[in-house]
């Protein structure tokens, strides 16, 4: 008895964690999908504002392209709710972008909120 009660506990543990995992892979490729035109061409003018070495076929549609969620900024802890940075840092999505130059490659962060990127070469 005690070993079906312990399967059933697994069991209810594997379908919850599996139906979430489902869950956040779909919602980011809903979210990724529904950005990413945006994103490559805020990333292209960012990029020709910066006037960095890279033609405008930098940021294609085969760019890979994360999201995650919070920017890493220090100084701000999760407990600091009354920051005003607090949002930036742990709740507002941003889209990582990485592309291959001529020579360099380089990396934006996309800020969905704002709809602002900013570029910098790795």
């Amino acid at each position: 008895m005690r070993t079906l009660i312990v399967f059933l506990v697994l069991a209810a543990f594997a379908k919850v964690a599996t139906v979430q995992w489902l869950h956040r892979a779909a919602s980011d490729e809903v979210i990724i999908a529904a950005y990413r035109p945006r994103a490559l061409d805020a990333c292209a003018s960012d990029a020709r504002r910066l006037k960095l070495p890279s033609d405008g076929a930098v940021w294609g549609q085969d760019t890979p392209i994360s999201l995650e969620i919070g920017r890493r900024l220090r100084g701000i802890y999760v407990w600091q709710v009354d920051k005003p940075a607090w949002s930036e840092r742990y709740r507002n999505p941003y889209l990582q972008l990485e592309a291959r130059g001529p020579e360099t490659r380089f990396r934006c962060e996309y800020d969905i909120v704002n709809g602002t990127a900013a570029v910098s070469r790795i």
